[in-house]
C-alpha cells in the first residue's frame, strides 16, 4: 500500500489534534462537574467511558496511517502526545473509582497527576498544532 502525501498526512494530523482538542474539553468539563459534585460518581463514570471510546476511535485511525518518510519523527510526536492525553483518562478513570469506593490512600496523587499529564499534553499539543499548521501553509 502507498503511503500517504506530506499534504495528506498534515491533514490527517491536524484532524487528530482538533479532536483531541475537544476531547480535552469534555475531560476538563467533567472533572469541574466532579469536583463541584453536579454529577455523580456514576454518570462520570460514564461519559469518563464515552471520551476513552472517542480516544481509542481517533487514537486508532491516526495510528493506521502511513505517514511519508520526511513526516515521520512528526508521526511519532503525535502519537506519544496521543498516548500521554489517553494516560490522563485512565489516571481519572483510577481516581473516580478510587474516591467511589472511598480509598483517600493515593486518591489526591491520581487526581494531580492527571492534571499534570492533561498540563503536558495541551503543552505538547498545541506546539505539534503549530507545527502542523505552519506545515500546511508551506506549498
Amino acid at each position: 500500500m502507498f503511503g500517504l502525501t506530506k499534504r495528506q498526512f498534515l491533514k490527517k494530523s491536524k484532524k487528530a489534534l482538533q479532536d483531541t482538542g475537544v476531547q480535552i474539553l469534555s475531560l476538563k468539563g467533567l472533572m469541574n462537574q466532579v469536583a463541584f459534585d453536579q454529577i455523580t460518581i456514576r454518570e462520570a463514570h460514564r461519559r469518563l467511558d464515552v471520551l476513552r471510546r472517542d480516544m481509542e476511535e481517533t487514537f486508532s485511525v491516526y495510528e493506521k496511517i502511513n505517514p511519508p518518510s520526511k513526516c515521520f519523527q512528526l508521526y511519532q510526536r503525535i502519537i506519544k502526545g496521543l498516548v500521554l492525553f489517553f494516560e490522563s483518562i485512565v489516571l481519572y478513570s483510577e481516581y473516580l473509582q478510587a474516591k467511589e469506593g472511598n480509598l483517600p490512600a493515593d486518591n489526591l496523587d491520581k487526581l494531580e497527576k492527571t492534571r499534570e499529564n492533561l498540563e503536558s499534553y495541551q503543552g505538547v499539543s498545541l506546539r505539534l498544532s503549530r507545527e502542523v499548521d505552519s506545515m500546511l501553509r508551506k506549498k
